[in-house]
């Protein structure tokens, strides 16, 4: 594909994996006292407001298609400080463009926040710690997750968390060919994970060529 037919070439984001059979982070690295736990349907109502959701409806659908979520509250037990949901099934990745298929033994983290007065506090990376503690008592075995290029908040917790960083996933929209997306490996990831993600994501993604790497640098 030659730079004249390209109309767009972006880097839209990373993924990241846990592997849950290998010894990982379970300190706390908050810096202010917060309590962790799985909820149900019946906080539908206050995940709504965090989530800004126009109803609760939004989150009771999630729950009736197997959707878990996580949350953390202060220390009083009455403050929703910071959420994130898990799919074992599949899910689209909005913010990468992309819908992600899981074989079993894995998870895929999304839709994660800290409500605006809360954020600094590391109660993000703290979220996705306990979450990995849980999963791997369940039997699960890899977790998942992508981050936006432009959220550096983000990516930043993943790392304190104690992720890997995979693959950065690039966009190319063609005039002629349409958009096909591009998975560059980040050096020293074992080919086994490469491969368990591409075909997580069906082989909707091909591997960056050196043509490629020159329209996107």
């Amino acid at each position: 594909m030659s730079q004249a037919t390209a109309s767009e070439v972006r880097h839209t984001g990373t993924f990241w994996a846990l592997d849950l059979d290998r010894p990982h982070l379970t300190s706390s690295p908050a810096r202010l006292a917060a309590r962790l736990q799985r909820v149900g349907p019946e906080r539908a109502e206050e995940l709504a407001m965090a989530m800004g959701a126009t109803s609760p409806a939004v989150v009771l659908e999630r729950f009736a298609r197997g959707r878990q979520c996580y949350v953390a509250y202060l220390e009083d037990g009455q403050t929703l400080a910071s959420y994130g949901w898990v799919s074992f099934d599949q899910e689209e990745i909005g913010e990468l463009g992309l819908t992600i298929h899981l074989r079993p033994g894995r998870a895929y983290i999304w839709d994660c926040a800290t409500l605006p007065p809360y954020r600094g506090q590391r109660l993000y990376p703290t979220l996705l710690i306990y979450i990995a503690t849980v999963l791997r008592a369940q039997g699960l075995r890899r977790l998942w997750i992508g981050a936006d290029a432009s959220n550096y908040a983000s990516r930043r917790g993943i790392e304190v968390a104690g992720f890997q960083a995979v693959a950065d996933v690039t966009r190319i929209t063609d005039l002629r060919a349409g958009t096909r997306y591009l998975l560059r490996p980040w050096p020293g990831v074992p080919e086994e994970i490469l491969e368990d993600l591409r075909r997580s994501l069906s082989h909707t993604v091909e591997p960056a060529k050196p043509e490629d790497e020159s329209q996107s640098a």
